[in-house]
């Protein structure tokens, strides 16, 4: 799935993961800002059902956990992920528990900064160790800067694994979002 709203770009899987694979990424002025942007909700990576374009520079994606093993087989949260080609990506958590939850939420990411030749070469490179920065993360090369910055901030942010974590408090039939954004560092 292609979002692109130039100078922006976002190459994604169907499954919603960015795992660094391939092409996968958030892309700016032809550098990928980001490659790596993985969720985790309560410790589990969510259990991907539904991928499609909403428009030419937004794609959403839909994904569901079952937590409780004695409430039937119905999911406890739907995890809801859209993800625009300006390097924005919003993770909504909707309860469908009939008591209230608090989830840990955790978000890996890094990049390698490559160009997007580079990449489609195969000759991306490693990823960069992140810094913490601001209420999220960021990368530096010598070709440039990355940072992702979150709303909410974060609980704990983790240089060393490249983690953003937060613990979520939902209602019954409650909904929290997360709200990622990717920019070139001074953007």
């Amino acid at each position: 799935m292609i979002c692109v709203a130039l100078p922006g770009l976002a190459i994604s899987t169907d499954q919603g993961q960015l795992n660094g694979n391939g092409l996968e990424g958030f892309y700016r002025a032809g550098r990928r800002m980001l490659s790596r942007c993985q969720v985790r909700v309560a410790g589990r990576e969510p259990l991907a059902v539904q991928a499609r374009m909403v428009t030419a520079d937004r794609a959403r994606f839909i994904a569901t956990l079952r937590l409780s093993t004695d409430a039937g087989p119905d999911p406890d949260v739907m995890v809801e992920r859209t993800r625009y080609a300006d390097g924005t990506e919003r993770i909504t958590l909707h309860s469908t528990a009939r008591r209230p939850l608090c989830l840990p939420v955790e978000v890996a990411l890094g990049t390698d900064l490559a160009e997007l030749g580079a990449v489609a070469s195969g000759s991306a490179g490693p990823e960069l160790p992140a810094s913490v920065h601001d209420s999220g993360l960021r990368w530096t090369c010598v070709n440039g800067h990355s940072t992702v910055t979150a709303h909410p901030p974060p609980t704990d942010a983790l240089a060393s694994a490249g983690l953003l974590r937060w613990e979520l408090q939902l209602p019954p039939g409650g909904s929290r979002s997360v709200e990622l954004r990717v920019r070139p560092d001074g953007a």
